[in-house]
């Protein structure tokens, strides 16, 4: 039904038709609808229309509220491959700065390539493809136990027995370069040189002397020989120390028959040691005694010929004398030979004119008490 309130009613040419608008200057004339284009130009909007769009996901189209962004879109400006690059130089510049710990060294390489030792702290080098870092733990000390088996706890002593050996090495790294590159599985290495160096100085000791006295001397025969060897290998690793845990002959009665050999050279030595402190405290003894009797036979030696001689010397004086007065020199030696004599005794002289009817009075109790004791 038409509408009869239209200002332009149904006259021909209007725009009251199908599809048709209201306008009153009708389908040929008047002004255009700006929201609907001609037929000419339907082409033209609908290629403006995918510039546009291309536009926007490049990021230089409109934003919302007056801006010249990318409406919103992820990627900005330079679209996926600059969020790529961006992520890229980011990545780049983080992998330029690296930690090293106190106890560790850093190696860095170019390419491939050793270029320099790092110490502890912040450190900087070149970007990850460029530059690449190596980090190993210089100053801990590590360890390695060798033994526990047949097959690595038993060797040869030089006297032709065997001994059951368990030992510890202690070592670190000293040289990181030469660690990395010069020896490959470094601490495997270190194993096998501390088995050939431990059985090497066995070799050279005896069964005795391994399991009593010469411990120490071994571990450090080991030691120094390890360091030597390492060295030669230019592995970069120092030996701290080698500890001989356990040096035992076989389990059995080869243990058993050991230590009743090992008591038995302990008896020997007590036994010798008793005698040696009964030599020590009965020779030198003797040989005062000895020294005693030579001196005392010296005296006596020396006192007899002096006395002799003089003796001799005095027959001699006599005898000259004699020969020039023999009278004179008889009654002499008669005279000292009578004094010689009867000097000590006790003398009582009778005189022959005292009378012949006296009887002498002869004090025999004092006789008999300077009698000599059993005198008869």
């Amino acid at each position: 039904m038409s509408n009869n309130k239209s200002p332009w009613g149904n006259r021909p040419g209007g725009n009251n038709g199908p599809g048709k608008g209201n306008s009153p200057w009708g389908q040929g004339g008047g002004r255009p609808d700006r929201n609907k284009p001609r037929d000419g130009e339907k082409s033209a909007d609908l290629e403006n229309v995918i510039q546009g769009f291309k536009k926007r996901v490049g990021g230089g189209g409109p934003r919302r509220g007056g801006g010249n962004g990318g409406d919103g879109l992820p990627f900005g400006r330079f679209g996926p491959f600059g969020a790529f690059v961006a992520v890229g130089v980011i990545a780049m510049l983080v992998s330029t700065v690296y930690q090293v710990d106190q106890k560790e060294e850093a190696l860095v390489l170019r390419f491939g390539e050793y270029s320099r030792t790092t110490q502890p702290g912040l450190n900087f080098k070149l970007p990850t493809p460029i530059e690449t870092v190596i980090k190993r733990e210089t100053r801990v000390v590590n360890k390695i136990d060798i033994g526990g088996s047949n097959r690595t706890s038993l060797m040869l002593t030089g006297d032709e027995n065997i001994v059951d050996i368990n030992f510890t090495v202690l070592w670190r790294i000293s040289d990181l370069n030469n660690f990395i590159f010069n020896v490959d599985e470094t601490p495997v290495a270190v194993r096998a040189v501390a088995e050939s160096a431990m059985r090497e100085i066995i070799g050279k000791n005896e069964l005795e002397k391994i399991i009593t006295t010469e411990r120490l001397t071994i571990t450090t025969d080991v030691r120094d020989l390890m360091q030597q060897a390492l060295d030669e290998y230019e592995a970069g690793v120092e030996v701290v120390e080698v500890q001989l845990q356990k040096a035992d002959p076989p389990e059995g009665d080869v243990i058993a028959a050991f230590r009743d050999v090992v008591n038995a050279a302990q008896d020997a030595e007590t036994i010798v040691n008793q005698a040696t402190a009964y030599q020590n405290d009965v020779v030198p003894k003797a040989r005062g005694e000895a020294a005693k009797i030579i001196q005392e036979a010296e005296g006596y030696k020396g006192r007899v010929i002096a006395e002799s001689t003089g003796e001799a010397e005095r027959f001699k004086l006599i005898l000259s004398e004699y020969q020039a007065a023999p009278r004179v020199t008889r009654q002499r030696m008669y005279l000292e030979t009578i004094e010689e004599v009867y000097g000590p005794a006790e003398k009582i002289i009778l005189d022959e004119g005292a009378g012949s009817g006296v009887v002498p009075y002869l004090p025999l109790d004092k006789l008999n008490a300077q009698r000599p004791r059993g005198a008869q």
